[in-house]
């Protein structure tokens, strides 16, 4: 730790994630972003990566929910007709040629991937856009739990992962990135991306993630 202005800083992992203080950000793991069936393969895009770490983020929330520990499941969705949708946001949507009409509201697409089961206690927030603090409650929510340490996975990393990481830092909270745990249907973004990541934010496996809070809760 380190003093500045009269502030303590926390410098560390170990003395970042704090149980009673941090909380795991589960970003879009939905069927339209990971699955063989949904919207981003059916507009040819590259699922590898996706299906590869999917299991990581699996293990991952099942660890996170078998430690007790705070837990929020983000939602991409997409209103009927458009009604969330602006103009200018429409063109970044069909920017490479993919439907805008992905994670509908209501349909299969949007739910989550298998193997996701939110406790009855753990939030669900539903977000328009990438990042996950506009326009919703999740700000709110965490400052509400006496979380000031948030770790991210999900999808997609150079999109609502990113978005939601520098928003989460702009938000006021230290901000962890699961670098295994994290996914995108671009390979070269998603390696550009936790690039960046890491030279701005805490970047580390899961597993020492986990061990990591495992130790600060004796």
């Amino acid at each position: 730790m380190i003093t500045l202005h009269g502030k303590t800083v926390r410098q560390t992992l170990e003395e970042i994630l704090l149980p009673a203080s941090t909380a795991l950000l589960v970003i879009d793991i939905q069927n339209d972003f990971f699955d063989a069936k949904g919207v981003f393969a059916n507009a040819g895009r590259d699922m590898a990566l996706a299906q590869a770490h999917l299991p990581n983020m699996l293990r991952l929330i099942a660890d996170w929910q078998s430690l007790g520990l705070f837990t929020v499941f983000v939602r991409q969705v997409t209103l009927p007709d458009g009604r969330g949708d602006s103009p200018a946001w429409l063109r970044l949507k069909v920017r490479d040629g993919k439907s805008p009409s992905y994670t509908m509201k209501g349909s299969w697409g949007a739910a989550f991937c298998d193997g996701i089961a939110p406790r009855e206690q753990d939030p669900i927030v539903d977000k328009l856009r990438p990042d996950a603090f506009l326009g919703t409650s999740l700000d709110m929510l965490l400052k509400a739990n006496g979380i000031d340490t948030a770790v991210v996975i999900g999808a997609n990393t150079e999109g609502c992962v990113e978005s939601t990481v520098r928003s989460c830092a702009h938000h006021d909270y230290y901000t962890v990135v699961a670098e295994d745990a994290v996914a995108s249907s671009n390979a070269q973004f998603h390696d550009a991306s936790l690039a960046l990541m890491k030279e701005r934010f805490l970047v580390a496996s899961s597993r020492r993630i986990l061990d990591t809070l495992k130790e600060n809760l004796h």
